[in-house]
């Protein structure tokens, strides 16, 4: 087998070894010199805006009371990002970041006494490092993200004040309708993007291409009820909004006479937790604080934006841990989890319930004691989860930093708020795309009730502590368009695109629908009655129990197994959505970098196994995408309908690879 060679500076040319080892010869069917197709491609805002880079990524560094970043420190940063300076006394480079940060003082301060520490940025060199399995982050990219102005780009930030305006609302409630969502759907509706009948154009005025188009299908339906805040793949508007594998347990204790039997015991309660080892994972989350968000104050925000760590502000509920019921509880379990822990979760559970493994795989799963670490076995499962999220991780780092530089929503929010306050001049170039993106936003209205209104009416208490000089010399602010953002420290250290979550969710659920049985040798797809979950569950009321749903389009014999996957990397990428932390785009590219991340470390995995097998699963665009191989004959990737060249490169502007 090739060996990876790594440079000894290796951020000066990450592929020279690979293709000196002819290193894609491992799986053929793997587009060969598909890094040198993955160009990297932005948007083209950091060029159009320099001066003032409004719809980039600044946080950390120094800026002004307008929150506009400092020129010389924002062209620092991005040098350092692109080729890392640092070096230790004998000149060799060290993995370090080496950056003038804002190191003056804060206006605020924490709440109960003593002052606010630097926040450090994360990860941002990490794709300058050669991974060791499957593709390296350089051979993969996304599309470039919404420009301001676009119609998409309204749309998405009007999405997160909707968010905003019902992070408190019952998921099971918003699927009905009820509690001002109606009012929510019907401003939305109104959106070009969100028209059926609509034709959005881009920031030019232009059409929109092949892949905003494919972004706005949203699983081939129109905005409603059923549809609003779910994700864009088959299953993800289908039965609860949560996935069954945040809700559902397993408990061997009572269960291990159904195993035998192939079914899960009906007991008249849904256990809350899955078995590892001797301990228990509970699904329940420590819920935030009903009611309470952050950065509605100009001079909290700012700070957090000059990198203050305000992450100690987070306030709790005092009633003890619940299911997750509201779009606060989901953007609860995506602050605090470990990146992967859900699927890790739903790989217990699945293992635990005795779910088939894919018809292709050898048959290790047989016996629950038969595994032993086995090759394709549960174990093995467990740990490529693991290896693959922080190869996900490495890929979307190089978006994030080296290529798109994306600013988070909470600083989209503070270029609405100036444009409507009359400060729109600050922004420079940006100023008329800015003031093009507030008229699109306040087209969000129906009736009543206008969502940007809605903001503005918002609370914007102060969360931290102030003094007399905290807003000296701020700009005046009258309508208040500043993000309600779920977590006090805001966003991440890290832009916005693509989205770690995003990618790692899109990853370790491909992984899952791989190595289990997700459909049937005829091709359809295995209900969760026939994989042997025959109860759906949802948070009852208050979120303390879970009750059995008793919708009809609930039932588990019409959910699949492939579809709550689905769901459940839609809701782990979408619950940072909820947070007022990620867009929209972030979700649906970055679950596609993931996916193909997984697909390569399956197909180098598959290389090397000493019998033949084969991996089959359906993507998250519906295509049917088997992997087979063994050490005889290396691997390949067949695509139903299309090819890996095509599929591989789908997500890229300059491929379109879509269907029609």
């Amino acid at each position: 087998m090739p060996q990876h060679i790594i440079p000894s500076e290796p951020w000066q040319d990450l592929e020279k070894p690979n293709r000196g080892l002819n290193r894609d010869q491992c799986h053929s069917n793997t587009p060969i010199g598909v890094r040198e197709r993955a160009a990297d491609g932005h948007n083209g805002e950091a060029d159009l805006f320099a001066g003032t880079w409004p719809t980039s990524f600044s946080k950390g560094l120094r800026h002004d009371e307008n929150g506009i970043v400092d020129a010389q420190v924002y062209t620092e940063f991005l040098e350092e990002v692109a080729d890392p300076t640092c070096t230790d006394n004998q000149g060799n480079r060290l993995t370090l970041f080496d950056t003038p940060a804002y190191s003056g003082p804060f206006r605020t301060a924490p709440s109960e006494g003593g002052e606010f520490r630097w926040r450090a940025w994360e990860g941002p060199i990490l794709s300058h490092r050669l991974g060791f399995n499957g593709l390296d982050a350089g051979g993969l990219g996304i599309a470039p993200a919404p420009r301001l102005g676009s119609d998409e780009l309204a749309a998405e930030m009007a999405e997160l004040y909707a968010m905003a305006c019902l992070r408190d609302v019952p998921l099971e409630t918003i699927r009905d309708g009820a509690e001002g969502t109606d009012k929510v759907l019907g401003a939305l509706g109104r959106l070009e993007w969100f028209r059926k009948d609509g034709c959005p154009k881009d920031a030019s005025g232009a059409e929109i291409g092949k892949v905003p188009a494919a972004r706005r299908v949203r699983d081939g339906e129109g905005l409603s009820s059923r549809t609003l805040f779910r994700g864009s793949s088959q299953g993800c508007s289908d039965g609860p909004y949560v996935s069954q594998f945040l809700l559902q347990g397993y408990d061997p204790l009572t269960s291990d006479a159904a195993h035998v039997q192939g079914r899960w015991l009906a007991n008249t309660t849904a256990p809350r937790a899955m078995p590892f080892g001797s301990f228990r994972v509970d699904q329940r989350v420590a819920p935030q604080a009903v009611g309470v968000d952050y950065l509605r104050d100009w001079a909290e925000w700012l700070d957090v934006q000059n990198g203050a760590d305000a992450t100690g502000e987070q306030a709790f509920e005092a009633c003890g841990p619940k299911f997750i019921e509201t779009p606060r509880d989901l953007a609860t379990y995506v602050h605090f989890d470990s990146i992967y822990q859900a699927f890790f979760n739903a790989c217990l559970l699945m293992l635990g319930r005795g779910i088939q493994a894919d018809d292709g795989l050898p048959e290790v799963w047989s016996s629950r004691a038969e595994d032993s670490g086995a090759h394709w076995g549960g174990s093995h499962a467990l740990s490529i989860l693991a290896e693959t999220a922080t190869r996900a991780m490495r890929a979307v780092r190089r978006q994030t930093f080296q290529v798109h530089n994306r600013a988070r929503p909470e600083k989209l929010g503070s270029v609405a708020t100036l444009v409507a306050n009359g400060h729109g001049a600050v922004l420079g170039a940006a100023e008329p795309f800015a003031a093009a993106h507030l008229e699109k936003l306040e087209s969000a209205a129906c009736e009543d009730f206008s969502l940007v209104e809605a903001i503005a009416a918002a609370p914007a208490t102060k969360r931290f502590a102030h003094n007399a000089v905290s807003h000296k010399g701020l700009p005046q602010i009258d309508r208040n368009l500043l993000l309600p953002v779920a977590y006090p420290e805001g966003s991440p250290m890290q832009p916005s695109y693509g989205a770690a979550h995003g990618a790692v969710a899109g990853a370790c659920a491909t992984l899952l629908k791989a190595f289990f049985r997700t459909h049937a040798l005829d091709g359809s797809r295995v209900t969760l009655a026939e994989a042997g979950m025959e109860r759906v569950f949802v948070p009852a009321p208050d979120g303390r129990t879970l009750v059995e749903s008793v919708r009809p389009e609930d039932s588990a014999a019409k959910l699949t197994l492939n579809g709550e996957l689905n769901k459940l990397a839609a809701n782990i990428a979408i619950g940072r959505n909820f947070a007022g932390v990620h867009f929209y785009s972030d979700y649906f590219d970055s679950i596609r970098m993931g996916e193909r991340v997984a697909v390569g470390i399956l197909a180098e995995q598959m290389a090397n196994f000493r019998g033949a097998a084969k991996m089959s699963l359906e993507t998250f665009d519906g295509d049917r995408l088997n992997i087979v191989g063994g050490r005889s004959c290396g691997s390949e990737i067949h695509i139903v309908n299309s090819t890996p060249e095509l599929w591989w490169t789908r997500h890229l502007p300059e491929q379109a690879g879509w269907a029609g």
